[in-house]
């Protein structure tokens, strides 16, 4: 009776300690693009109507991320998991797969997290979501894109910019006008459709272009998006 008394004993005290040392890390995958898609975490899935997908209690290091859009495999990857983190990464179909940032998840013992509505400057991390250019910043890159002359060069400098900004389809408009030409438009509209905050204003752009055929062709380029 002894005997079994003590292993009861091991058998519980084993189960704690494997419960206190076993860390759980969280994975929030963020869509910017439009459409129906559902995001997988090995064997769990999250869909969202907002681009936004949460898995909590990831235990495994090394989880596979699938992302599907339509039923349509679009992406798969290993991704490597910190433990007691909430990694946040976004995926487009233009930039692939980022890692946004790395955050702890317990302050003192505490949990420290809200549920992903972007004020995540004031936990420490120093890091801040990419929101549009302001309006003096759009004026700058405006300056700089108009003042070229040669149209494959303004062309360069605006896909430039898109790259390395974030851009409201109201801006999106005004940086289309510098373009005379409806192709120039439409390379620069494709181009920034990942770049935007607002995607749900995108389908002001096809008023942008002239041609009444490359306003239809753009309307169903946004519906397969």
């Amino acid at each position: 009776m002894k005997r079994l008394v003590l292993l009861f004993a091991v058998m519980l005290q084993t189960a704690l300690t494997f419960g206190q040392n076993r860390s759980t890390s969280e994975v929030f995958v963020e869509i910017p693009e439009r459409g129906n898609y559902v995001v997988y975490l090995d064997d769990d899935f999250a869909g969202s109507s907002k681009g936004r997908f949460r898995f909590y209690e990831v235990y495994r290091n090394s989880p596979t991320l699938v992302v599907k859009k339509d039923s349509v495999e679009l992406f798969r990857r290993r991704i490597n998991v910190a433990p007691n983190t909430r990694m946040i990464v976004s995926y487009s179909k233009r930039l692939g797969l980022r890692n946004v940032v790395t955050l702890p998840i317990f302050d003192r013992g505490q949990y420290a997290l809200d549920d992903w509505d972007r004020s995540y400057a004031g936990n420490g991390s120093g890091y801040e979501y990419e929101e549009a250019m302001t309006d003096e910043e759009f004026k700058d890159a405006m300056s700089v894109i108009n003042n070229e002359m040669f149209p494959k060069n303004k062309l360069a400098l605006a896909k430039t910019t898109l790259k390395n900004s974030m851009i409201t389809t109201n801006q999106l408009l005004v940086l289309m006008k510098a373009f005379p030409f409806d192709e120039e438009k439409i390379d620069v509209a494709h181009y920034a459709y990942a770049r935007v905050t607002d995607p749900k204003n995108f389908i002001k752009v096809p008023k942008a272009l002239m041609s009444l055929f490359a306003q239809e062709d753009m309307i169903k380029w946004i519906s397969k998006q």
